[in-house]
């Protein structure tokens, strides 16, 4: 197991997206940069899309292997859908399964890569799809699981002012 980050997440999500053949946008995890997206008009977001919605870091483990947790939150979301053709939602819901299996599929392939940095990190176990409506015209699915990571959680000495006379 290797140490990640939030940046690492963040940015293993937007190659993902870059990528793959099926996704053509992508969000961070602020709602602000999805709105801002959903409403350039220029250039929109285009479906399907991925978003990073949720990222939470918990600690497990003994005390001499401490274990980082972290829980992600993605949707897979196909917008601009007649909000009177509940077939059509119905079928982006659908659609976005089947591409949530995919993201699943490649991060439990990258998982199982010796030297990725998500090597032995997906807790298979953990992951849950739910299908999702963010609006009258915008639906999909929600993806949670969970990864675990090495986290070191050792005092550095050099970050704290009452430890330069102890340490001595």
């Amino acid at each position: 197991m290797q140490e990640n980050s939030y940046n690492q997440i963040r940015n293993y999500f937007k190659n993902l997206v870059e990528q793959s053949k099926f996704l053509n946008g992508y969000s961070g995890f602020f709602q602000r940069e999805l709105v801002g997206k959903m409403t350039n008009y220029t250039t929109p977001l285009q479906a399907p899309y991925l978003a990073l919605f949720e990222y939470n870091l918990g600690f497990d483990g003994p005390d001499q292997n401490t274990v980082a947790v972290r829980k992600i939150g993605i949707a897979i979301m196909f917008n601009k859908i007649k909000a009177d053709d509940l077939e059509q939602q119905y079928n982006a819901i659908h659609d976005a399964e089947q591409l949530a299996v995919k993201v699943m599929s490649r991060i439990k392939h990258d998982s199982h890569q010796e030297g990725h940095f998500l090597h032995n990190s997906l807790i298979k176990d953990s992951i849950e799809i739910t299908a999702v409506e963010l609006s009258a015209t915008d639906f999909g699915v929600e993806i949670f699981f969970s990864l675990r990571n090495k986290q070191l959680l050792r005092v550095q000495t050099e970050d704290w002012k009452d430890f330069l006379h102890e340490c001595l």
